[in-house]
């Protein structure tokens, strides 16, 4: 038995088929059955592919490819199957004789053979040792990236941010970024890594298509928002990507407590008047961090735990309403993270929060693809 796609992945451990060769879609079907899992989802062309792999809801948790297409296939596509981040195990099933895609895994089209692979995938290998001195090489040669994941305004559900966020792509192994971020504070390279992230970013944001028209959002910890040069680098790595400095909102991380809020000010202040604006990012349930919004932020975070509690908790709902009207006082936005599937939209658009972010908008994303999320955005919402 297959399912026909017609609307974004519900189920986990779904397989998603891209495939029209009898005998692939044949092996695909019996390898499922050996994983007693739900039955595959046929797709037939790359564009329905690449909308289930970055649209909004959940990823598909296997993607299964007919070979032989290698070079047919778009360049978002690729670059989304390549993507070590996705979530989601590619596995090539190729008929004998056939070419190799590169940089995929690939198996003959026999549903055991398949299905030991499916399972291979879902298995994580050794992470290598990672200290200051590896992340320091990382930096030289330009090993940390980006992914975006997409915001959307609440009002009218039209994407208006992305936010970067780093990654280490090592030559053996892939990073998120709380592996390698925390030793970076520690070890004295917060600001070559924040530098390394803004530049990465700018780039690719500059790359995209102009429409729609997106801001960047990305992580700085409080050290290196403190410093007293950041405004100029920040003018630096903005100018030489041709943006302005409008493009941009910058996030204050809760990684160190805040113990001079005058020096706080003066940076805030000093960053505005040069067109920067700063998020207080993942502000919680009884967050001390709250007395913070009386200084000159751009606008607030709201901690995914904090809005994911929103559609059963009375509390939270209270928390965020009073932390909305706060921030109206004094003209703050107000991002709603953790924002998964209709209820906590719901929930959060009750509460007056202005922006959603989570993975029922958008997955991270490599950002060659986000003209391909945003596409799969629009067709969601037709489908609604």
């Amino acid at each position: 038995m297959l399912r026909r796609s017609r609307r974004a992945m519900t189920e986990p451990g779904a397989v998603l088929l891209l495939a029209s060769d009898p005998l692939v879609i044949a092996a695909t079907r019996d390898a499922a059955q050996r994983l007693a899992g739900p039955p595959p989802v046929l797709v037939t062309t790359g564009a329905e592919a690449l909308g289930h792999l970055v649209g909004p809801g959940l990823a598909p948790r296997h993607l299964v490819l007919e070979g032989g297409h290698g070079g047919s296939h778009s360049d978002a596509l690729l670059s989304a199957l390549r993507d070590p981040f996705s979530g989601t195990g590619v596995v090539v099933v190729h008929r004998p004789g056939q070419p190799v895609t590169p940089g995929l895994r690939s198996v003959d089209a026999e549903g055991a053979a398949l299905a030991a692979a499916l399972i291979a995938g879902g298995t994580p290998g050794e992470m290598p040792a990672s200290d200051v001195a590896a992340l320091a090489a990382g930096l030289d040669r330009g090993e940390i990236t980006v992914r975006f994941q997409p915001m959307v305004r609440m009002a009218d559900r039209r994407p208006v941010l992305v936010e970067a966020l780093a990654r280490w792509e090592r030559p053996a192994a892939a990073l998120g970024a709380d592996r390698f971020i925390p030793m970076a504070e520690r070890e004295g390279l917060a600001t070559r890594l924040t530098r390394a992230v803004a530049r990465r970013a700018l780039r690719e944001l500059a790359a995209l298509p102009k429409a729609p028209p997106l801001r960047m959002s990305f992580n700085v910890p409080l050290a290196v928002l403190l410093e007293g040069d950041m405004a100029h680098w920040l003018d630096a790595e903005v100018a030489a990507a041709g943006l302005s400095p409008a493009s941009l909102l910058l996030e204050l991380t809760e990684s160190t407590e805040v113990r001079d809020t005058a020096l706080l000010r003066r940076a805030l202040a000093r960053l505005a008047r040069r067109g920067y604006g700063v998020l207080l990012d993942d502000l919680g349930l009884d967050d001390h961090r709250r007395s913070l919004l009386a200084l000159p932020f751009a606008g607030v975070k709201l901690d995914r735990k904090l809005v994911l509690a929103m559609p059963d908790n009375r509390r939270a709902r209270a928390t965020v309403e009073s932390l909305v009207r706060q921030a109206r006082r004094r003209g703050m936005l107000v991002v709603a993270e953790g924002v998964a599937d209709g209820l906590t939209w719901r929930a959060a658009a009750a509460a007056g929060c202005d922006v959603a972010q989570g993975f029922g908008v958008g997955r991270p994303l490599p950002p060659p693809a986000l003209p391909a999320w945003h596409g799969a955005w629009r067709a969601s919402l037709t489908q609604a």
